[in-house]
């Protein structure tokens, strides 16, 4: 299990490579002289990285110099108390929930630009979505209830951005919704042995359906939910991970209601 100075030195290390920024707007495109460290302060937000860190901004990039120096569109978010919405986009991310019910998505892309990010959840009940074509990521729950899905997000096809629902309880500026019940693939779940270096709790495969290739490896600690879609297709899927030897069965969006309300909110 990591600890939480174990985090925070994740979180310096990644902090120290890029120059601290306070976005003042919520969605914007950012300026060439922004770096990739979004910090955000207390009530409910949205947070989207700026993927600003690349060979494209010259307070990154020297012009003279060949190799590159960034840090390829990573970004480090990072919000306060509240219930906020963080939103990676591309680039190998590390996000940090901190209080609230806060929902994480690590990247929205199709199969087209996989990328691996670190997501932490907070002290209160948290979600992670991972979208088909994002990256194999590690979620680490922490404290409360906290669940990880996965789902094809709506998003805007120009830009990539998770578009938001209308307003919902604790969440007043929306929340990304995602479609769960026809994802194109499936998961299977592991539980990681104690001597195993790896210390996650359990490893959740997705395999392309329509194939039968698996894409990616999700690693889960501290996490006691996941959401996912039948083999067959058509039918949702969960799997409670408080059990010893969890396994994923067939649910209705009725029961997905009172497993988890939050997570009722994003997926259909």
């Amino acid at each position: 299990m990591l600890e939480g100075s174990i985090k925070r030195i994740i979180l310096a290390a990644l902090a120290t490579a890029v120059a601290s920024v306070l976005l003042a707007a919520i969605i914007g495109a950012p300026d060439q002289s922004e770096a990739a460290l979004v910090e955000r302060g207390d009530g409910a937000q949205v947070v989207i990285g700026t993927d600003d860190d690349n060979t494209n901004n010259p307070k990154i990039q020297p012009p003279d110099t060949a190799a590159n120096q960034s840090l390829n569109n990573a970004d480090v978010l990072s919000s306060g108390a509240g219930n906020d919405v963080l939103i990676g986009l591309l680039g190998s991310d590390v996000m940090q929930g901190e209080t609230g019910r806060d929902i994480l998505v690590g990247g929205t892309e199709q199969f087209s630009q996989p990328n691996s990010d670190i997501i932490f959840g907070g002290t209160e009940n948290d979600t992670n979505v991972w979208a088909p074509g994002d990256g194999s990521d590690a979620f680490l729950g922490e404290k409360g209830l906290d669940a990880q899905v996965f789902g094809v997000i709506d998003r805007d096809a120009t830009t990539n951005v998770p578009t938001l629902s209308e307003p919902v309880s604790g969440f007043p500026k929306g929340v990304p919704t995602a479609e769960v019940t026809n994802s194109p693939g499936f998961c299977t779940l592991e539980r990681i042995g104690e001597r195993n270096s790896l210390n996650y709790d359990f490893l959740v495969r997705f395999f392309v359906r329509s194939t039968g290739n698996l894409a990616v490896t999700i690693r889960l600690e501290d996490t006691e939910q996941v959401f996912c879609t039948s083999e067959a297709g058509g039918e949702i899927t969960f799997a409670d991970l408080k059990q010893y030897n969890p396994e994923f069965v067939e649910v209705s969006l009725a029961e997905v209601r009172e497993l988890n309300g939050d997570v009722r909110r994003i997926i259909r």
